[in-house]
Protein backbone atom coordinates (compact mmCIF):
# COMPACT_ATOMS: atom_id res chain seq x y z
CA UNK A 1 0.00 0.00 0.00
CA UNK A 2 1.46 3.26 -1.12
CA UNK A 3 -0.19 5.79 1.51
CA UNK A 4 0.04 4.32 4.67
CA UNK A 5 -0.97 6.89 7.42
CA UNK A 6 -3.43 9.51 6.95
CA UNK A 7 -3.84 12.21 9.17
CA UNK A 8 -6.78 14.54 10.04
CA UNK A 9 -6.49 17.80 10.47
CA UNK A 10 -9.35 18.60 12.30
CA UNK A 11 -8.48 21.84 13.59
CA UNK A 12 -11.12 23.99 13.75
CA UNK A 13 -13.42 21.70 12.56
CA UNK A 14 -16.36 21.99 15.62
CA UNK A 15 -18.71 19.95 14.70
CA UNK A 16 -17.54 19.32 10.80
CA UNK A 17 -16.64 22.81 8.96
CA UNK A 18 -14.61 25.37 9.72
CA UNK A 19 -16.56 28.50 10.35
CA UNK A 20 -13.42 30.55 11.00
CA UNK A 21 -10.04 30.81 10.40
CA UNK A 22 -10.61 28.96 7.18
CA UNK A 23 -7.38 31.58 5.49
CA UNK A 24 -5.29 29.29 8.73
CA UNK A 25 -2.84 26.02 8.71
CA UNK A 26 -1.60 25.27 11.60
CA UNK A 27 1.74 23.76 13.10
CA UNK A 28 0.54 20.29 14.47
CA UNK A 29 -0.08 18.49 11.29
CA UNK A 30 3.23 19.13 9.85
CA UNK A 31 5.18 18.45 12.77
CA UNK A 32 2.73 14.69 13.06
CA UNK A 33 3.81 13.88 9.81
CA UNK A 34 7.40 15.25 9.89
CA UNK A 35 7.61 12.00 12.43
CA UNK A 36 6.17 9.60 10.20
CA UNK A 37 8.81 10.89 7.48
CA UNK A 38 11.87 10.40 9.80
CA UNK A 39 10.31 6.67 10.36
CA UNK A 40 10.52 6.89 6.37
CA UNK A 41 6.64 6.15 6.89
CA UNK A 42 4.24 7.93 3.85
CA UNK A 43 1.76 9.70 5.15
CA UNK A 44 -1.03 12.47 3.52
CA UNK A 45 -3.03 14.83 5.64
CA UNK A 46 -6.74 16.20 4.74
CA UNK A 47 -9.02 18.20 6.30
CA UNK A 48 -12.04 16.92 8.47
CA UNK A 49 -14.53 18.32 6.67
CA UNK A 50 -12.82 16.95 3.47
CA UNK A 51 -12.95 13.50 4.19
CA UNK A 52 -16.63 13.74 6.37
CA UNK A 53 -17.52 14.94 3.26
CA UNK A 54 -16.48 12.45 0.90
CA UNK A 55 -15.25 9.41 3.56
CA UNK A 56 -14.07 6.87 0.47
CA UNK A 57 -10.55 8.37 0.56
CA UNK A 58 -9.90 6.75 3.81
CA UNK A 59 -10.16 3.69 2.05
CA UNK A 60 -6.48 4.02 0.51
CA UNK A 61 -5.08 4.20 4.22
CA UNK A 62 -4.36 1.47 6.56
CA UNK A 63 -3.99 3.81 9.71
CA UNK A 64 -5.51 6.85 10.67
CA UNK A 65 -3.77 9.78 13.39
CA UNK A 66 -6.01 13.01 14.22
CA UNK A 67 -4.84 16.05 15.14
CA UNK A 68 -7.91 18.05 16.91
CA UNK A 69 -9.00 20.55 19.70
CA UNK A 70 -11.42 20.47 22.25
CA UNK A 71 -14.22 22.52 20.33
CA UNK A 72 -13.56 19.77 17.45
CA UNK A 73 -15.38 16.80 19.36
CA UNK A 74 -18.18 16.33 17.41
CA UNK A 75 -16.44 16.32 14.63
CA UNK A 76 -13.40 14.20 15.65
CA UNK A 77 -16.08 11.27 17.39
CA UNK A 78 -17.45 11.37 13.17
CA UNK A 79 -14.09 10.57 11.81
CA UNK A 80 -13.38 8.00 13.94
CA UNK A 81 -17.25 6.27 13.59
CA UNK A 82 -16.31 6.30 9.88
CA UNK A 83 -12.92 5.45 10.14
CA UNK A 84 -13.70 2.01 11.96
CA UNK A 85 -16.70 0.93 9.58
CA UNK A 86 -14.51 1.46 6.78
CA UNK A 87 -11.16 0.25 8.07
CA UNK A 88 -11.88 -1.96 11.72
CA UNK A 89 -8.35 -3.00 11.36
CA UNK A 90 -6.87 0.18 11.16
CA UNK A 91 -5.54 2.34 14.30
CA UNK A 92 -6.28 5.29 15.79
CA UNK A 93 -3.81 7.64 17.04
CA UNK A 94 -5.25 10.86 18.35
CA UNK A 95 -3.55 14.50 20.02
CA UNK A 96 -3.70 18.14 20.16
CA UNK A 97 -5.78 20.39 22.53
CA UNK A 98 -8.49 17.72 22.54
CA UNK A 99 -5.88 15.60 24.55
CA UNK A 100 -6.78 17.23 28.09
CA UNK A 101 -9.59 15.76 28.37
CA UNK A 102 -7.73 12.83 29.22
CA UNK A 103 -10.31 9.72 30.43
CA UNK A 104 -13.51 11.44 29.00
CA UNK A 105 -11.96 11.68 25.49
CA UNK A 106 -10.59 8.23 25.94
CA UNK A 107 -14.31 6.80 27.19
CA UNK A 108 -16.48 8.97 24.25
CA UNK A 109 -14.04 8.31 21.55
CA UNK A 110 -11.89 4.87 22.22
CA UNK A 111 -9.13 5.67 20.27
CA UNK A 112 -5.95 3.27 20.36
CA UNK A 113 -3.65 5.92 21.41
CA UNK A 114 -4.39 9.12 22.94
CA UNK A 115 -1.07 11.45 23.00
CA UNK A 116 -0.58 13.73 26.09
CA UNK A 117 0.92 16.86 25.50
CA UNK A 118 3.82 17.12 22.79
CA UNK A 119 3.83 14.03 20.58
CA UNK A 120 6.40 14.07 18.62
CA UNK A 121 8.67 11.92 20.87
CA UNK A 122 5.89 9.90 21.93
CA UNK A 123 4.77 9.62 18.78
CA UNK A 124 8.43 8.59 17.94
CA UNK A 125 8.48 5.63 20.53
CA UNK A 126 5.48 4.32 19.56
CA UNK A 127 6.70 3.34 15.99
CA UNK A 128 9.94 2.45 16.99
CA UNK A 129 8.23 0.01 19.28
CA UNK A 130 6.07 -1.54 16.24
CA UNK A 131 2.90 -0.29 17.49
CA UNK A 132 1.53 0.24 13.63
CA UNK A 133 2.49 -3.52 13.10
CA UNK A 134 2.08 -5.46 16.11
CA UNK A 135 0.09 -5.61 19.87
CA UNK A 136 2.73 -3.44 22.19
CA UNK A 137 2.93 -3.58 25.65
CA UNK A 138 1.79 0.47 26.04
CA UNK A 139 2.07 1.37 30.13
CA UNK A 140 5.40 1.73 29.80
CA UNK A 141 5.46 3.95 27.14
CA UNK A 142 5.64 7.67 28.48
CA UNK A 143 2.88 10.48 27.61
CA UNK A 144 -0.32 8.34 26.12
CA UNK A 145 -4.00 7.00 27.20
CA UNK A 146 -5.40 4.04 26.06
CA UNK A 147 -8.41 1.77 27.19
CA UNK A 148 -8.11 -1.36 28.50
CA UNK A 149 -10.23 -3.90 30.03
CA UNK A 150 -10.59 -1.94 33.21
CA UNK A 151 -10.80 1.05 31.98
CA UNK A 152 -9.34 4.54 30.74
CA UNK A 153 -5.35 4.74 31.72
CA UNK A 154 -2.91 7.16 31.54
CA UNK A 155 0.78 6.55 31.80
CA UNK A 156 3.58 8.34 32.96
CA UNK A 157 4.28 12.18 31.81
CA UNK A 158 6.90 12.89 29.07
CA UNK A 159 9.19 15.58 30.20
CA UNK A 160 9.50 18.66 27.96
CA UNK A 161 11.73 18.58 24.82
CA UNK A 162 14.42 20.57 24.80
CA UNK A 163 15.56 23.23 22.72
CA UNK A 164 17.88 21.50 20.59
CA UNK A 165 15.30 18.05 19.95
CA UNK A 166 12.79 20.87 18.31
CA UNK A 167 15.29 22.44 16.66
CA UNK A 168 17.04 19.11 15.12
CA UNK A 169 15.64 16.05 16.30
CA UNK A 170 12.00 16.69 15.04
CA UNK A 171 11.31 18.27 11.81
CA UNK A 172 8.09 19.42 10.89
CA UNK A 173 7.57 18.09 7.43
CA UNK A 174 7.39 21.25 4.44
CA UNK A 175 6.34 19.10 1.69
CA UNK A 176 3.05 17.87 3.14
CA UNK A 177 1.88 21.24 2.84
CA UNK A 178 0.71 20.39 -0.89
CA UNK A 179 -1.90 18.59 0.95
CA UNK A 180 -3.77 21.17 1.45
CA UNK A 181 -5.68 22.42 -1.56
CA UNK A 182 -5.69 26.27 -0.32
CA UNK A 183 -2.22 25.95 0.75
CA UNK A 184 -0.94 28.98 -1.77
CA UNK A 185 -3.32 31.56 -0.14
CA UNK A 186 -3.03 30.12 3.48
CA UNK A 187 -1.53 32.01 6.38
CA UNK A 188 0.90 28.89 6.99
CA UNK A 189 2.21 28.85 10.83
CA UNK A 190 5.96 27.92 11.26
CA UNK A 191 6.41 27.28 15.16
CA UNK A 192 8.82 29.72 16.54
CA UNK A 193 8.47 29.06 20.35
CA UNK A 194 6.03 26.42 21.98
CA UNK A 195 5.31 27.52 25.59
CA UNK A 196 4.28 30.60 27.92
CA UNK A 197 6.31 32.19 30.17
CA UNK A 198 2.95 33.67 32.00
CA UNK A 199 3.11 31.43 35.15
CA UNK A 200 0.72 34.17 36.82
CA UNK A 201 -2.44 32.61 38.29
CA UNK A 202 -5.84 33.24 38.55
CA UNK A 203 -7.02 34.72 41.60
CA UNK A 204 -10.40 34.01 41.15
CA UNK A 205 -12.29 31.10 43.44
CA UNK A 206 -12.91 28.18 40.86
CA UNK A 207 -15.90 26.18 41.07
CA UNK A 208 -14.52 23.13 43.27
CA UNK A 209 -13.39 25.54 45.92
CA UNK A 210 -9.73 25.82 45.08
CA UNK A 211 -8.74 29.92 45.44
CA UNK A 212 -5.00 31.71 45.64
CA UNK A 213 -3.82 31.33 48.89
CA UNK A 214 -1.36 34.48 48.08
CA UNK A 215 1.57 32.25 48.65
CA UNK A 216 3.63 34.65 46.62
CA UNK A 217 5.21 31.84 44.35
CA UNK A 218 3.79 34.18 41.02
CA UNK A 219 5.49 36.59 41.97
CA UNK A 220 8.34 34.77 43.23
CA UNK A 221 12.21 36.18 41.90
CA UNK A 222 12.98 32.38 41.69
CA UNK A 223 12.00 30.89 38.59
CA UNK A 224 11.97 27.81 39.38
CA UNK A 225 9.41 28.67 42.40
CA UNK A 226 6.42 30.19 40.31
CA UNK A 227 6.37 26.37 38.44
CA UNK A 228 4.91 25.13 41.99
CA UNK A 229 1.15 25.91 43.01
CA UNK A 230 0.33 24.92 46.30
CA UNK A 231 -3.81 25.17 45.29
CA UNK A 232 -2.67 23.32 42.16
CA UNK A 233 -4.35 25.89 40.10
CA UNK A 234 -2.97 26.22 36.74
CA UNK A 235 -0.86 28.56 35.74
CA UNK A 236 -1.11 31.05 33.48
CA UNK A 237 -4.73 33.12 32.24
CA UNK A 238 -7.16 31.37 33.77
CA UNK A 239 -9.08 30.61 30.52
CA UNK A 240 -5.78 29.33 28.76
CA UNK A 241 -4.41 26.48 28.79
CA UNK A 242 -0.89 26.78 26.90
CA UNK A 243 1.36 26.89 29.93
CA UNK A 244 -0.19 24.02 31.62
CA UNK A 245 0.51 21.56 28.69
CA UNK A 246 3.10 23.02 26.86
CA UNK A 247 5.16 24.60 29.98
CA UNK A 248 7.86 27.33 29.87
CA UNK A 249 9.02 28.62 26.12
CA UNK A 250 11.15 26.90 24.84
CA UNK A 251 12.63 28.55 20.93
CA UNK A 252 13.51 26.96 17.70
CA UNK A 253 17.18 27.64 16.43
CA UNK A 254 17.52 30.73 13.96
CA UNK A 255 18.83 27.74 11.18
CA UNK A 256 15.48 25.75 11.87
CA UNK A 257 13.02 28.28 11.36
CA UNK A 258 14.64 29.89 8.37
CA UNK A 259 14.86 26.28 6.76
CA UNK A 260 11.41 25.72 6.85
CA UNK A 261 10.40 28.91 5.63
CA UNK A 262 12.83 28.98 2.95
CA UNK A 263 11.54 24.71 1.92
CA UNK A 264 7.63 26.46 2.58
CA UNK A 265 8.40 29.36 -0.18
CA UNK A 266 9.99 27.61 -2.45
CA UNK A 267 6.92 24.65 -2.63
CA UNK A 268 4.29 27.76 -3.26
CA UNK A 269 3.49 29.35 0.27
CA UNK A 270 2.93 33.34 -0.04
CA UNK A 271 1.64 33.96 3.67
CA UNK A 272 4.33 32.90 6.53
CA UNK A 273 2.99 33.49 10.40
CA UNK A 274 5.42 33.07 13.02
CA UNK A 275 4.03 31.15 15.36
CA UNK A 276 4.45 32.19 19.39
CA UNK A 277 2.41 32.02 22.24
CA UNK A 278 4.18 35.47 22.98
CA UNK A 279 6.85 36.03 19.88
CA UNK A 280 9.06 38.55 22.55
CA UNK A 281 9.82 35.33 24.31
CA UNK A 282 11.90 34.14 21.59
CA UNK A 283 15.54 33.16 23.25
CA UNK A 284 14.36 35.62 26.28
CA UNK A 285 16.06 33.52 29.05
CA UNK A 286 17.50 29.91 30.35
CA UNK A 287 14.75 27.56 31.02
CA UNK A 288 12.29 27.89 33.04
CA UNK A 289 11.40 31.31 31.57
CA UNK A 290 8.58 31.64 34.00
CA UNK A 291 8.63 35.26 34.69
CA UNK A 292 6.07 37.28 31.01
CA UNK A 293 7.69 40.68 32.29
CA UNK A 294 11.05 40.43 33.10
CA UNK A 295 13.99 40.20 31.57
CA UNK A 296 13.48 42.06 28.56
CA UNK A 297 13.39 40.35 24.72
CA UNK A 298 16.39 39.66 23.41
CA UNK A 299 16.73 41.82 20.62
CA UNK A 300 19.97 40.47 19.26
CA UNK A 301 18.16 37.47 18.82
CA UNK A 302 14.71 38.52 17.23
CA UNK A 303 16.93 40.80 14.90
CA UNK A 304 18.94 38.37 13.82
CA UNK A 305 15.87 36.07 12.71
CA UNK A 306 13.85 38.63 11.26
CA UNK A 307 16.51 39.80 9.24
CA UNK A 308 17.67 36.48 7.88
CA UNK A 309 14.12 35.82 7.07
CA UNK A 310 13.42 39.16 5.59
CA UNK A 311 16.52 38.40 2.89
CA UNK A 312 14.75 35.24 1.80
CA UNK A 313 13.97 36.40 -2.35
CA UNK A 314 9.86 36.10 -2.31
CA UNK A 315 9.90 38.38 1.01
CA UNK A 316 12.54 40.64 -0.26
CA UNK A 317 10.26 40.95 -3.83
CA UNK A 318 7.33 40.91 -2.23
CA UNK A 319 5.64 37.89 -3.67
CA UNK A 320 5.49 36.71 -0.01
CA UNK A 321 4.65 38.36 2.99
CA UNK A 322 6.15 37.19 6.80
CA UNK A 323 4.50 38.50 9.68
CA UNK A 324 4.42 37.61 13.65
CA UNK A 325 1.06 37.84 15.70
CA UNK A 326 1.18 37.31 19.58
CA UNK A 327 3.13 39.62 21.82
CA UNK A 328 2.62 40.44 25.69
CA UNK A 329 2.54 44.09 26.14
CA UNK A 330 4.94 44.25 29.39
CA UNK A 331 7.76 43.11 26.22
CA UNK A 332 6.68 45.49 23.48
CA UNK A 333 8.43 48.92 23.99
CA UNK A 334 9.82 51.44 21.22
CA UNK A 335 13.30 49.42 21.04
CA UNK A 336 11.58 46.35 20.01
CA UNK A 337 9.21 48.51 17.58
CA UNK A 338 11.79 49.95 15.69
CA UNK A 339 13.26 46.07 15.06
CA UNK A 340 9.80 44.94 13.69
CA UNK A 341 9.27 48.13 11.84
CA UNK A 342 12.69 47.81 9.93
CA UNK A 343 12.31 43.83 9.41
CA UNK A 344 8.56 43.16 9.45
CA UNK A 345 6.92 46.43 8.02
CA UNK A 346 3.36 47.19 8.34
CA UNK A 347 2.69 44.01 10.11
CA UNK A 348 0.12 43.45 12.94
CA UNK A 349 1.20 42.55 16.12
CA UNK A 350 -1.96 40.67 18.38
CA UNK A 351 -1.88 41.81 21.52
CA UNK A 352 -4.41 39.99 24.60
CA UNK A 353 -5.99 42.51 27.12
CA UNK A 354 -9.27 40.23 27.53
CA UNK A 355 -11.03 43.09 29.95
CA UNK A 356 -10.26 46.83 29.97
CA UNK A 357 -10.60 46.48 33.78
CA UNK A 358 -7.25 46.20 35.78
CA UNK A 359 -8.79 44.51 38.57
CA UNK A 360 -10.60 42.07 36.37
CA UNK A 361 -7.01 41.23 34.51
CA UNK A 362 -5.27 40.71 37.63
CA UNK A 363 -8.36 38.38 38.63
CA UNK A 364 -7.74 36.07 35.44
CA UNK A 365 -4.30 36.16 35.65
CA UNK A 366 -3.07 38.54 32.86
CA UNK A 367 -0.06 39.77 33.46
CA UNK A 368 0.71 43.18 32.20
CA UNK A 369 -1.47 46.31 32.63
CA UNK A 370 -4.54 47.97 30.67
CA UNK A 371 -1.98 51.08 30.23
CA UNK A 372 0.75 48.94 28.85
CA UNK A 373 -1.26 47.71 26.46
CA UNK A 374 -2.43 50.87 25.05
CA UNK A 375 0.89 52.64 25.10
CA UNK A 376 1.82 49.18 23.23
CA UNK A 377 -0.93 50.05 20.73
CA UNK A 378 0.47 53.48 20.41
CA UNK A 379 4.15 52.87 19.81
CA UNK A 380 3.06 50.51 17.18
CA UNK A 381 1.10 52.90 15.33
CA UNK A 382 3.41 55.52 15.45
CA UNK A 383 5.84 52.97 13.99
CA UNK A 384 3.69 52.22 10.62
CA UNK A 385 2.36 49.08 12.23
CA UNK A 386 -1.03 47.95 12.53
CA UNK A 387 -2.20 46.24 16.06
CA UNK A 388 -5.16 44.46 16.56
CA UNK A 389 -6.26 43.97 20.66
CA UNK A 390 -7.93 40.65 21.64
CA UNK A 391 -10.99 41.03 23.86
CA UNK A 392 -12.98 37.83 25.91
CA UNK A 393 -16.72 38.31 26.45
CA UNK A 394 -18.29 36.11 29.28
CA UNK A 395 -14.94 35.26 31.33
CA UNK A 396 -15.37 34.49 35.24
CA UNK A 397 -15.80 37.93 36.98
CA UNK A 398 -17.38 39.79 34.33
CA UNK A 399 -19.60 42.05 35.61
CA UNK A 400 -21.64 45.53 34.12
CA UNK A 401 -18.60 47.55 35.20
CA UNK A 402 -16.05 45.16 33.84
CA UNK A 403 -17.94 45.14 30.20
CA UNK A 404 -18.22 49.21 31.28
CA UNK A 405 -14.68 49.87 31.55
CA UNK A 406 -13.51 47.41 28.48
CA UNK A 407 -15.94 49.20 25.83
CA UNK A 408 -14.13 52.47 27.21
CA UNK A 409 -11.16 50.79 26.50
CA UNK A 410 -12.01 49.54 22.86
CA UNK A 411 -12.30 52.84 22.19
CA UNK A 412 -9.52 54.52 23.16
CA UNK A 413 -7.58 51.70 21.20
CA UNK A 414 -9.09 52.23 18.74
CA UNK A 415 -8.26 56.32 19.13
CA UNK A 416 -4.57 54.96 19.86
CA UNK A 417 -4.21 52.87 16.34
CA UNK A 418 -5.72 49.68 16.98
CA UNK A 419 -6.90 48.95 13.54
CA UNK A 420 -8.86 45.79 14.22
CA UNK A 421 -10.68 44.72 17.69
CA UNK A 422 -10.91 40.61 18.13
CA UNK A 423 -13.57 39.67 20.16
CA UNK A 424 -13.94 36.09 21.06
CA UNK A 425 -16.28 33.84 23.47
CA UNK A 426 -14.56 32.55 26.60
CA UNK A 427 -14.56 28.70 26.24
CA UNK A 428 -13.39 26.74 29.19
CA UNK A 429 -10.85 24.58 27.94
CA UNK A 430 -9.48 21.18 29.73
CA UNK A 431 -6.06 22.22 31.67
CA UNK A 432 -6.88 25.82 32.27
CA UNK A 433 -7.68 26.98 35.68
CA UNK A 434 -11.27 27.86 34.45
CA UNK A 435 -12.27 24.59 33.00
CA UNK A 436 -15.25 24.00 35.26
CA UNK A 437 -16.67 26.84 34.51
CA UNK A 438 -19.76 27.42 32.05
CA UNK A 439 -19.28 29.39 28.63
CA UNK A 440 -21.20 32.91 27.73
CA UNK A 441 -24.64 33.41 26.56
CA UNK A 442 -24.58 34.90 23.22
CA UNK A 443 -27.91 36.84 23.84
CA UNK A 444 -26.90 38.25 27.37
CA UNK A 445 -27.33 41.99 27.38
CA UNK A 446 -23.65 41.98 28.10
CA UNK A 447 -22.11 39.92 25.51
CA UNK A 448 -24.45 42.00 23.12
CA UNK A 449 -23.25 45.40 24.33
CA UNK A 450 -19.51 44.42 23.36
CA UNK A 451 -20.09 42.75 20.75
CA UNK A 452 -21.57 45.67 18.79
CA UNK A 453 -19.23 48.35 20.12
CA UNK A 454 -16.58 45.42 18.72
CA UNK A 455 -18.37 45.64 15.34
CA UNK A 456 -18.98 49.10 15.23
CA UNK A 457 -14.95 49.97 15.72
CA UNK A 458 -14.23 47.26 13.21
CA UNK A 459 -16.39 48.41 10.49
CA UNK A 460 -15.46 51.92 10.48
CA UNK A 461 -11.86 50.57 9.96
CA UNK A 462 -13.00 48.51 7.23
CA UNK A 463 -14.32 51.90 5.43
CA UNK A 464 -10.38 53.45 5.27
CA UNK A 465 -9.97 50.13 2.70
CA UNK A 466 -13.15 51.26 0.10
CA UNK A 467 -11.53 52.87 -2.78
CA UNK A 468 -8.11 51.33 -2.18
CA UNK A 469 -6.40 48.68 -4.32
CA UNK A 470 -4.88 45.82 -2.11
CA UNK A 471 -3.03 43.11 -2.88
CA UNK A 472 -4.08 39.09 -2.54
CA UNK A 473 -4.19 35.89 -3.04
CA UNK A 474 -6.76 33.52 -4.44
CA UNK A 475 -8.01 30.56 -1.93
CA UNK A 476 -11.72 29.23 -2.83
CA UNK A 477 -15.02 29.64 -4.10
CA UNK A 478 -17.14 32.07 -1.74
CA UNK A 479 -19.70 30.21 0.32
CA UNK A 480 -22.40 32.44 0.11
CA UNK A 481 -21.81 34.51 -2.89
CA UNK A 482 -22.12 31.85 -5.86
CA UNK A 483 -19.64 32.67 -8.82
CA UNK A 484 -17.26 34.72 -6.24
CA UNK A 485 -13.83 33.49 -5.12
CA UNK A 486 -12.43 34.77 -1.59
CA UNK A 487 -9.30 36.66 -1.40
CA UNK A 488 -6.60 36.64 1.17
CA UNK A 489 -4.84 39.53 1.70
CA UNK A 490 -0.87 39.10 0.77
CA UNK A 491 0.05 41.62 3.44
CA UNK A 492 -1.73 43.38 6.17
CA UNK A 493 -5.12 43.68 5.31
CA UNK A 494 -8.86 42.61 5.01
CA UNK A 495 -10.60 39.10 3.95
CA UNK A 496 -12.07 40.12 0.09
CA UNK A 497 -14.38 38.55 -1.91
CA UNK A 498 -14.47 39.02 -5.99
CA UNK A 499 -16.63 37.80 -8.92
CA UNK A 500 -15.39 35.13 -10.98
CA UNK A 501 -13.40 31.69 -10.79
CA UNK A 502 -9.81 32.02 -9.89
CA UNK A 503 -6.68 29.30 -9.22
CA UNK A 504 -5.86 29.02 -5.33
CA UNK A 505 -2.69 30.65 -5.47
CA UNK A 506 -3.44 33.37 -8.02
CA UNK A 507 -2.14 36.79 -6.79
CA UNK A 508 -4.63 39.22 -7.61
CA UNK A 509 -4.68 43.06 -7.02
CA UNK A 510 -7.97 44.12 -6.12
CA UNK A 511 -9.71 47.52 -5.77
CA UNK A 512 -12.20 47.63 -2.65
CA UNK A 513 -15.87 48.77 -3.82
CA UNK A 514 -17.82 47.71 -0.67
CA UNK A 515 -18.03 46.89 2.87
CA UNK A 516 -19.90 43.65 3.10
CA UNK A 517 -19.74 42.94 7.02
CA UNK A 518 -17.26 43.66 9.90
CA UNK A 519 -14.99 40.91 8.28
CA UNK A 520 -15.05 41.16 4.70
CA UNK A 521 -14.73 43.62 1.83
CA UNK A 522 -16.17 42.92 -1.89
CA UNK A 523 -13.90 43.93 -4.83
CA UNK A 524 -13.26 43.88 -8.31
CA UNK A 525 -9.74 42.66 -10.13
CA UNK A 526 -7.83 45.10 -11.68
CA UNK A 527 -5.02 43.10 -12.11
CA UNK A 528 -3.54 39.51 -12.17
Amino acid sequence: MTDRILIADALAAGSGKRTSSRDSIGCGPRAVAGVFEKHSIPCRIMRAEDLLQKPSRMKRFSHFAISAMTMDLPATESLIGLWRYRQPEGKVVLGGPIAQGKESILESLKPDVLVLGEGEATLDTLLSAGFLEDSVSLSSIQGIGYVDESGPFLTEQRPPLSERDLSETYTPSTVRIVDYETYPAAKVYVETIRGCSNFNRARIQLPDGRRCSECGNCASENLQDRMYCPEDIPPGCGFCSVPSVWGPPRSRSIDAIVQEIEELLDLGVHRIVLEAPGFLDYKRGSYPLTNPCSPPPNLEAISELLTRLATLQQFENGTAHLSIENIKACLFDEEVTEVLAHTVPETSPNIGLETGSEEHRQRIGKCGTVYGVLRAVETASEYGLNPYVYFIYGLPGETEETVRESIRIMRKLHEAGARRIILYGFRPLPGSAFESFSGPQMDHSLTRELRKEAARINRSEKKSYVGKTVRGVAAEPSWSRHGFTMVYPLGEGPIMTVQGGFTSGTVLDVRITEILSENLLAGEVVRS
